[in-house]
């Protein structure tokens, strides 16, 4: 209703008045009036129209108190939501941290358990090599008339290095997932009001 912004209330307050007034002195006064019909039909419509107005004017009010309450709800929602992904992110990363920490000192091991006379005594052939590279991309090697069984570069050591990476890596996504499952049920109760 434009006309509600447009004009102060008080004019739809005196519209109403101004028809109560010509109706009762239309009512008490109606024989000595020379224009009654035309005062009593001026006086309905500035009561009907004052009275519509008032009531736009009091459902505009009551409609801004109901969007200024859900704005204050949406707003303590936000605000939780932010909480909870603050905490997640936290646990995460201080979780990510202790994985990383653990790959690195599993690495650092690898010398230890796998010596040079180890390294000297086991040859990793090209098919082994071939067959780790695919399994890494999560492709299926072609099928081969035969399989390459000469000697790579790759010693027992790197082996053990790159699968104890692999292994980190993969404890980092469980984490992540882990992670992004909390922050989904923490959500979905928060969303429920729990």
């Amino acid at each position: 209703m434009i006309l509600l912004s447009w004009l102060p209330d008080w004019i739809f307050y005196a519209s109403a008045f101004a028809g109560v007034i010509g109706t009762v002195l239309v009512m008490v006064f109606g024989g000595l009036i020379q224009y009654k019909l035309g005062i009593q039909i001026l006086s309905a419509f500035l009561l009907v129209g004052g009275v519509f107005f008032i009531g736009g004017i009091t459902n505009e009010a009551e409609w801004q108190l109901k969007v200024k309450e859900m704005e204050a709800v949406v707003a303590k929602q936000e605000l939780a939501a932010e909480k909870i992904t603050t905490e997640v992110i936290t646990k995460y990363v201080d979780r990510v941290k202790i994985v990383e920490g653990k790959t690195h000192e599993i690495i650092k091991k690898v010398p230890i358990y796998i010596t040079k006379e180890s390294v000297d005594k086991c040859t990793i052939n090209n098919g082994f090599v071939s067959l780790h590279d695919h399994a890494s991309k999560n492709e299926v090697p072609e099928p081969s008339g035969s399989v390459n069984e000469d000697s790579s570069e790759i010693k027992l050591s790197t082996v053990a290095e790159t699968v104890s990476q692999n292994y980190g890596t993969y404890y980092q996504v469980v984490e992540q997932l882990k992670a992004l499952q909390s922050w989904i049920r923490k959500q979905k109760d928060l969303d429920n009001g729990k």
